[in-house]
């Protein structure tokens, strides 16, 4: 009996590092939607750009960053996003001007109105269904 051929390294790399991506920006989503819910309205986004402030407004910050975490951490264990809840967020960004954000959103909403591609693909060689 002969070894299977090795797998093209470079395919596989490809795809691997495709899955990192897409699951990347699903997640880039989340921690977006996740900064709106937790400054409450786009006009408070600013507010967590700077972190060279009085100790009083650093507690609060961290206080936000805490609560975008965990709202990302409950999203994520959702068996499906919450594309509408999703959809909202990237509407009131990009209404506020708010475009590269508004983009990360929009895609994971588009990721929670189906199976995450990494569901779908074909196992690779030597992957067991």
């Amino acid at each position: 009996m002969t070894a299977p051929p090795a797998p093209d390294t470079a395919a596989v790399d490809r795809a691997l590092a495709g899955r990192a991506v897409t699951s990347a920006t699903m997640l880039t989503g989340l921690l977006t939607a996740g900064m709106l819910d937790t400054a409450g309205q786009v006009d408070r986004l600013p507010m967590l750009l700077w972190p060279d402030v009085p100790e009083d407004v650093l507690a609060e910050i961290w206080g936000r960053a805490l609560a975008v975490g965990f709202l990302a951490g409950r999203i994520t264990g959702a068996p499906r996003w919450r594309p509408e809840e999703l959809d909202a967020a990237q509407r009131a960004l990009a209404d506020a001007g708010y475009t590269a954000m508004a983009r990360q959103v929009a895609v994971t909403a588009s990721h929670g109105r189906g199976a995450h591609p990494a569901d779908t693909d074909p196992p690779a060689r030597g992957d067991h269904p």
